[in-house]
Formats: C-alpha cells, sequence, structure tokens
C-alpha cells in the first residue's frame, strides 16, 4: 500500500494507451481517467468498435487520438498501455505491448494459463519494462488496514472467509455505461479454445465456465489478499482440500488448509436476481474478529467498511473498531495513481506484477482441475 496520495505532486501525466473501451473501461477506468488528467493522460485508445469510440470522445476525450494499432497509439504520444480487453486476447494484446518498450497494466485476470504467463514474463525480462496486474482491491486503503491487522494476527488465526454474491449481471453495470450493456452468455469459442489450453485434457465445459468466472475471473481478487495476509508463508497451492460446483456452475466454493492452525474458506455466487454486489471477508483469531465489507467494485459513493471486535478473556472486556475511507478514492482511482508513480518515480514501490499473478492462477487453476 502506498499510504495518503497527493493527488497533485506529478507535475508530468503519463500518456498511455487505453486498448479496449468495453465494460471495465466505461464503468470504471474512463471516468478515474477524466478526473486524473494531473496524473494520467489518455493519449490514445485503440477500440474497432465505433460506438464505443464515440462513447469515449463523449465522456470528454475529444483530444484523444482514436487509433487502429498500437503503432499508431506510439506515434500519438502514449508511453504505458491500459490494456481493458477481453481476458483471452491479454497475451497477445501484452506481448505486443512489450515488443514495443511499453510499460502494461493489464486488467484481470491477466490469463488462466500457467504457460502464458510464462511466456509474458520472459517477454517482460527482455523488455525490461514492467507488466502490472489491476488487483485494484490491494489499492483500497480499508482493504489495506485489513490485510495489515490480518498478517499481524496471523500466527493466532483460525479461518479466513471469503463469501461474494455477485449479480454478474447487465443491470450492475448498466447505469455506468453509455451504451447498452452486453448479456451475460456463455463463453465465446476464442474463450473455449483458451480454456481448453490452460485447463488441459480431462478437463469439462463446467470446470471451464467456473476457472473463467468464478474462480480465475472474481476470486482471483481475493486469492491476492489472501496472498497477501500469507505474506510469503505457507501459501494456498497445494493445500487444497476441496472445489466445489453447484447450481449449474454458478456457484463454486474451495477450501484450503495452507497451515495447522488455519483454514481458508472463499465462495462465489453468480445471483442474477441480487440488486447489488455483497462481499465479505472475515479473519477470525483467537481472540479477534475483522470483518471487511466491500461494496460492488463499479461503486464511488460507497467505500470498504472494517469492523475489529477483539476482547480479553480474563477481565470480559471487548473493544469494537470501525474504519470506512472517504467515498469517490476507490480502488481504480488510487491504481492508477499508484501506476503512473511507479512509471515515473525512481523510487516508488511497484504494483502487483506477473509473480502474483502466477501464484494466484496456480492456486485457481489447481482449484479448477478438481472442481467436481
Amino acid at each position: 500500500m502506498h499510504g495518503a496520495m497527493d493527488e497533485a505532486a506529478q507535475a508530468i501525466p503519463v500518456p498511455v494507451a487505453l486498448i479496449g473501451a468495453g465494460k471495465v473501461a466505461h464503468a470504471a477506468h474512463l471516468r478515474e481517467l477524466r478526473d486524473l488528467r494531473h496524473i494520467v493522460r489518455l493519449a490514445a485508445v485503440i477500440e474497432a468498435d465505433p460506438a464505443r469510440i464515440a462513447a469515449v470522445v463523449a465522456q470528454g476525450f475529444s483530444d484523444t487520438a482514436v487509433c487502429a494499432d498500437l503503432d499508431e497509439a506510439v506515434r500519438a504520444g502514449a508511453r504505458a498501455a491500459l490494456v481493458c480487453t477481453p481476458w483471452w486476447t491479454h497475451r497477445d494484446v501484452v506481448l505486443a505491448c512489450l515488443a514495443r518498450g511499453l510499460p502494461v497494466l493489464c486488467e484481470k485476470p491477466v490469463s488462466l494459463d500457467l504457460a502464458e504467463i510464462d511466456e509474458l514474463a520472459a517477454a517482460e525480462r527482455a523488455a525490461g519494462v514492467p507488466v502490472a496486474a489491476a488487483y485494484m482491491k490491494r489499492h483500497d486503503p480499508v482493504v489495506g488496514l485489513f490485510v495489515e491487522h490480518c498478517k499481524e494476527q496471523l500466527a493466532h488465526g483460525r479461518r479466513l472467509v471469503v463469501d461474494i454474491h455477485d449479480p454478474n449481471a447487465p443491470h450492475q453495470v448498466a447505469h455506468l455505461l453509455p451504451y447498452e450493456p452486453p448479456p451475460f452468455g456463455p463463453q465465446p469459442p476464442p474463450a473455449r479454445e483458451a480454456l481448453a489450453r490452460a485447463l488441459g485434457p480431462g478437463a469439462d465445459a463446467a470446470q471451464g465456465e467456473a476457472y473463467a468466472r468464478g474462480l480465475g475471473g472474481s476470486l482471483v481478487h481475493q486469492i491476492n489478499l489472501v496472498h497477501a495476509v500469507l505474506d510469503g508463508g505457507p501459501g494456498l497451492y497445494g493445500n487444497l482440500l476441496h472445489a466445489d460446483g453447484w447450481a449449474g456452475g454458478d456457484t463454486v466454493s474451495c477450501r484450503w488448509r495452507p497451515s495447522d492452525g488455519l483454514v481458508v474458506d472463499a465462495t462465489h455466487a453468480r445471483l442474477p436476481a441480487h440488486r447489488r454486489y455483497r462481499e465479505v471477508l472475515e479473519f477470525t483469531a483467537e481472540d479477534s474478529v475483522a470483518t471487511l465489507t466491500l461494496p460492488s467494485p463499479y461503486a464511488r459513493d460507497e467505500t470498504a467498511t472494517l469492523r475489529v471486535e477483539s476482547w480479553e478473556a480474563a477481565g470480559g472486556i471487548g473493544t469494537v473498531s470501525l474504519r470506512t475511507a472517504e467515498p469517490g478514492r476507490t480502488g481504480f482511482r488510487r491504481q492508477l495513481i499508484a501506476w503512473a508513480r511507479s512509471l515515473s518515480e525512481d523510487a516508488a514501490p511497484p504494483l502487483p506484477g506477473l509473480a502474483d499473478v502466477r501464484r494466484d492462477t496456480r492456486v485457481l487453476h489447481e482449484a479448477a482441475r478438481r472442481l467436481s
């Protein structure tokens, strides 16, 4: 975490290319880019859909170059790339960016294929520029407080629970998009081909669907947070107790036991009839419970809440603390600030990168293969 950030401190904004102007770009990144022009300047957008291009221009980016490819974007002044294309295209897009010396911030999942992640890591080393993973929750200050609390209490921890109720339906982002949101449907053929390569022979369609959505598409954020809590200690890979799917693949649940004293449970349920996204992480230690409640990742007027309850058994005295953040200071916003500073300031901390991506993906790949 980068602590308090003075958004006006950076004199020269980083010129970036937005690659892909779809749902996540419009629902999250573009509104932040518009407010952060003094830190990140949208120099170019690469998008084939005329309606989406028009929507970008209409959001206040009339001076942004509309480009057909990366070479045009570089000529337009882009010196870094924000990749928001569909997940199965990320390998080719990120490799193209690295070939041109462009640092990358790539939306999740960067890849669901371990071999692809290794290929990207080799290209990153050869290019000498970083690939950052868009783990925007890591930049939420209240999430940071939760992670630090869990790390401090880890020796006394007994259970870490992740519970997500996710509409994952058009209504979740319809109010944020300047066009009709895409319907929820099966993975398109290129995605199914990518999943077949990633999971290998023997994996069935249900495992692929769960891997692309409930596991690798959603829980990857929380698995990254769990790894941040474990902080180099025993990880989740190889410690999977079970992985289950039900409700036609719309719900997945996994349990790991990274140490003798700690169990990690994670569940993601797609619930289209629910109007609101709900995410709760709860860490239970011997003498405390820390509960982190997160709103929809696209919400700007709501913030995360951390409630920590502790007690002293001998005296029978308990304490409760409640921490929230100022509305609008979202993970997406702070992530863009941190990324720009990591590219322009020598002493700025790096963002989570491909090593984090590989560690998290390996855990979820194992769960998808074991899914029953």
